[in-house]
């Protein structure tokens, strides 16, 4: 009894420590990564997914993610995801090595999960599958059957029936059993090695039939992810789990009292914070949590917070959110130069602008311009290039635009879909007044802006000059604050440039 209390105490201690380093250091990726893989209520869009190798982990992640939105909810989820499968794998561990000692080692998998997040295109789909391994490496484990052959057929049908389930994760669940049953059975414990051949062949076969694109992804966490990837702590974390298993069978037979099992559990678990903490500041990407920070707040209007944490030091490719800001508090004139700004323009992009960050910045900063044309182009670059191609903002700003230049069959394909949401629903609907009403939306305070921004000449555009542009977006509405403070500090600066 004693002993349970002791595990309660540490779990709701570990769980404290997890919830307030997730929520300091990927608060900001949790938002980010809410647009990717959109939930949508559909049963076609559902089923087509469920029917891919993965499919099911896609659909609970992308469920699960869609939560995101609201503070907290992602570090929420994301710790009790890291507790579950700390604790599975510490009930089978301790089949292995009775006691508490290897509670500190069961965390050795959650710092390699953790770190994946480091990448913009890691799906929580990978955090899944790799729960749904959990659970079904301890149900395996936790067979009454002890006829070998019976086993064997559970276990074969195990492992097609998780690689359907939760994708490449599968691979390491027959490498992982089969270890398993080599370690309890010895010599007749060699034919669940038909376990990793199973796996093999389904992938094999998954890719013949174009299920899943590639070997890499058939055979390797490479399956979750939108993008090929700059980190594979995946690859360490299915590492990790079957070596673990291994030392605590090898350990088993080595005396402890209780003294030494409590103080190896606790070594163990700082162990896993520091290694999680040390790792993190290698990788960790400032600069590119910066711009995902000023992102979100760009998206919920909290110009000031951009300005407030501003540093006169930040790279350039970092200052256009700031230049957006200062001209939405009307500063930009007055305040320019004071950072390590250059010519206005210059800042439009991010450092890639083909990348959706880059062409969601655009996106934003044109439509503030009332830059109709051109922010439907960037908006509809940046849905594209999201994984799902379904971001919800973006499809925002498609909706406005399309509705400004009264394409309204255009608008109302992409009210539809956010109609399949939960959170944009709403939103949605709202805008379904506008359609074929051009009375509607010449009146609405934001739509009729606008369209009054509207150069008469053409509603596109002709790309003679930016400069030219700007002038004729301003001579057609000059009550557009926000363009004609870039338009007089990126004047100014060519001025500057000539002399």
């Amino acid at each position: 009894m004693r002993t349970n209390t002791y595990l309660i105490i540490g779990a709701l201690v570990v769980f404290a420590l997890m919830l307030t380093g997730i929520q300091y250091t990927q608060e900001y990726r949790f938002f980010a990564l809410e647009s990717n893989h959109l939930f949508l209520y559909d049963a076609t869009d559902l089923w087509n997914k469920i029917q891919q190798p993965g499919g099911t982990a896609l659909v609970v992640a992308s469920f699960l993610t869609q939560f995101w939105c609201i503070p907290y909810v992602g570090t929420i989820m994301v710790a009790v995801c890291y507790l579950l499968i700390a604790f599975l794998f510490y009930l089978i561990l301790r089949k292995k090595f009775p006691g508490i000692a290897m509670t500190g080692l069961s965390l050795m998998p959650l710092v390699f999960l953790y770190l994946c997040f480091e990448n913009d295109y890691y799906r929580f789909q990978g955090h899944i599958a790799y729960l749904m391994f959990v659970v079904a490496l301890w149900g395996y484990h936790s067979l009454l059957s002890r006829h070998w052959i019976i086993r064997m057929c559970i276990g074969m049908g195990m492992v097609v029936g998780l690689y359907w389930l939760a994708g490449s994760v599968a691979v390491i669940f027959s490498i992982t059993a089969c270890l398993m049953e080599i370690l309890e059975k010895k010599l007749r414990g060699w034919w669940s090695l038909s376990y990793i051949a199973v796996a093999f062949l389904v992938g094999f076969t998954f890719v013949r039939l174009s299920l899943v694109k590639d070997m890499e992804s058939a055979f390797t966490p490479y399956m979750y992810y939108d993008w090929p990837s700059t980190y594979f702590f995946p690859a360490y974390a299915w590492v990790i789990l079957p070596l673990l298993l291994l030392i605590a069978c090898l350990l088993a037979k080595i005396p402890s009292d209780k003294v030494s099992a409590a103080l190896l559990a606790v070594l163990g678990s700082v162990f896993a914070f520091y290694l999680a903490f040390n790792l993190y500041t290698k990788v960790h990407s400032h600069r590119g949590y910066r711009f995902l920070q000023e992102q979100y707040w760009a998206d919920n209007g909290e110009w000031s917070r951009i300005i407030e944490t501003a540093d006169r030091r930040t790279p350039t490719y970092l200052l256009s959110y700031l230049n957006l800001a200062l001209a939405e508090k009307e500063q930009l004139v007055g305040r320019y130069g004071q950072y390590n700004q250059q010519n206005p323009t210059q800042l439009l992009m991010w450092a890639d602008p083909h990348l959706k960050n880059g062409k969601r910045l655009l996106s934003k900063i044109y439509f503030s311009w009332g830059y109709v044309s051109e922010a439907r182009q960037a908006a509809f670059d940046a849905n594209l290039l999201t994984p799902g191609s379904c971001h919800p903002k973006e499809l925002q700003v498609m909706i406005q635009t399309n509705l400004v230049l009264g394409a309204y069959g255009v608008a109302e394909k992409y009210i539809a879909l956010l109609e399949k949401t939960l959170y944009y629903k709403e939103w949605a609907t709202s805008m379904r007044r506008f359609l074929n009403n051009d009375k509607a939306v010449s009146e609405d305070s934001v739509l009729g802006q606008l369209q009054a921004s509207i150069s008469p000449t053409s509603p596109y555009v002709r790309y003679e000059s930016l400069l030219k542009d700007m002038k004729d977006i301003l001579n057609a509405n000059p009550s557009q604050k926000i363009l004609s403070q870039f338009y007089e500090v990126y004047s100014k600066s060519l001025k500057e440039d000539k002399q």
